[in-house]
């Protein structure tokens, strides 16, 4: 390598280099790199400037290490400021001097790291591979829905404070501070978990966020609204499936959550007493339940049986086609060609999709559950029993005991007391008005 002038780099001179050519009339020492079609213009002390054909330019170094002239790359121009690169070549010189390293290897292991660094896709992958919880299906959502589409593809590492402040923002924005709150939590456990791995460093961003006030929701459907709502499921032009639409109609009948429903096996039904038996590892709170049928919730469990003969795929010659199996459905309210259970988020999915055929305004699929426990209370059933109905943990040791020791035929009695008022409700006060219920006249 030519020796230097004793002059420096300046950001106009740097600007001023053109690919393809080497400039004439310079003061530094230039080489050229014939083969590679490009030159490099030196400063002094191992430090220059190259410059491809197309005019890009990176700071490069030059060292001897172990005998040998090794060079190193530090960065491209304009990326790298000009301080930034004598930065990072005083720093190499000095590893390679005091320290007895190749700051060439340490370069190379440090691009190496950052291609290798995990994503927020790959975090995301492993914190649903490790983390066991009843509600690791809501975190995947949430993930799918929310967080993969913002920062799927960028490193872990790389997140912000200022990322995360403008990802809640947003959601608070088309208004839904109570899903802002669970993104935040859900973010909080998320980077716990990375730093807990050494997937980041400590202490990662920031996240002792602020959650904004949730308001208790009292929306309830009225009777108006579940008598248009159960007439517009049976309407033939209805654009949802007929696995969502009795899974919604269960939802209003039993009152339970909708991702409990979404889910059932057929396992869980007695069809001979009547019974759904709700083992603990479906439910919210990791409590059995056992939840007496009325006549309305049979009949929907016996349409729901026609649904578990699989349909034939629609283009059964595609490459990519599913080979039909003819095996029933092992659940209540399956995919028509799968066989798989639908899934919570279908039900709000059709629920959003058809609001205004079905009547009910801004309610949403939750607000049946809602209905279902007002109702209850209207009817004068007992706390407890309503309690162990929706599978509620009592707030009191005395009350815990005595719910879990609650036999069912006081639940039973409520819920037929609830299917006699919903059929009222269905078939109106009249008989201009009754509606027909599963294929039968109320």
């Amino acid at each position: 390598m030519p020796k230097s002038q004793q002059s420096q780099f300046t950001d106009v001179f740097i600007q001023r280099l053109k690919g393809g050519r080497i400039p004439e009339n310079c003061s530094f020492s230039v080489t050229d790199e014939v083969t590679a079609d490009r030159y490099t213009v030196w400063e002094g002390k191992g430090f220059g400037v190259r410059v491809g054909k197309t005019g890009k330019r990176s700071f490069v170094g030059v060292y001897r290490f172990g005998g040998k002239v090794r060079k190193i790359t530090y960065g491209s121009y304009p990326e790298m400021s000009l301080s930034e690169a004598r930065q990072a070549h005083a720093t190499a010189v000095n590893d390679r001097k005091s320290n007895k390293i190749d700051p060439g290897a340490m370069v190379v292991a440090a691009r190496k790291a950052e291609r290798e660094a995990e994503t927020i896709d790959d975090l995301c992958d492993e914190y649903l591979r490790r983390i066991k919880k009843r509600s690791i299906d809501q975190d995947r959502r949430n993930f799918d829905v929310t967080i993969r589409p913002a920062w799927g593809k960028r490193k872990a590492k790389d997140i912000t404070t200022r990322d995360i402040a403008i990802l809640l923002d947003r959601i608070e924005d088309r208004g839904s501070p109570v899903m802002r709150n669970r993104i935040a939590s859900l973010l909080s456990r998320l980077f716990k978990f990375a730093i807990s791995k050494g997937y980041i460093a400590p202490p990662g961003p920031y996240l002792n966020i602020e959650r904004l006030k949730e308001e208790s929701r009292e929306r309830t459907l009225t009777p108006d609204e579940i008598r248009s709502l159960w007439t517009a499921l049976d309407t033939p032009d209805l654009n949802m499936d007929r696995a969502t639409v009795l899974a919604i109609k269960f939802c209003l009948v039993t009152g339970q959550r909708r991702g409990e429903v979404a889910g059932t096996p057929w396992a869980e039904i007695d069809m001979e007493n009547a019974l759904w038996n709700l083992p603990k590892e479906r439910t919210k709170n990791g409590k059995p339940n056992v939840i007496p049928l009325p006549a309305l919730a049979m009949d929907v469990l016996r349409e729901a049986e026609t649904l578990r003969v699989r349909k034939m795929p629609l283009r059964p010659d595609r490459k990519d086609g599913r080979p039909y199996d003819p095996t029933p459905s092992a659940y209540l309210f399956p995919s028509p060609q799968n066989g798989k259970p639908i899934g919570a988020p279908a039900l709000t999915t059709g629920w959003n999709r058809c609001r205004d055929l079905l009547g009910v305004g801004d309610a949403t699929i939750h607000d049946l559950r809602r209905t279902f426990a007002t109702t209850h209370g209207e009817l004068g059933t007992p706390l407890e029993i309503l309690q162990a109905l929706v599978n509620h943990t009592p707030p009191d040791v005395t009350r815990r005991v005595y719910n879990k020791a609650i036999n069912l035929e006081p639940r039973r009695i409520a819920m037929n007391a609830y299917c006699t008022w919903l059929t009222q409700i269905l078939t109106g006060e009249g008989a201009d008005n009754v509606v027909a219920l599963h294929g039968r006249v109320l």
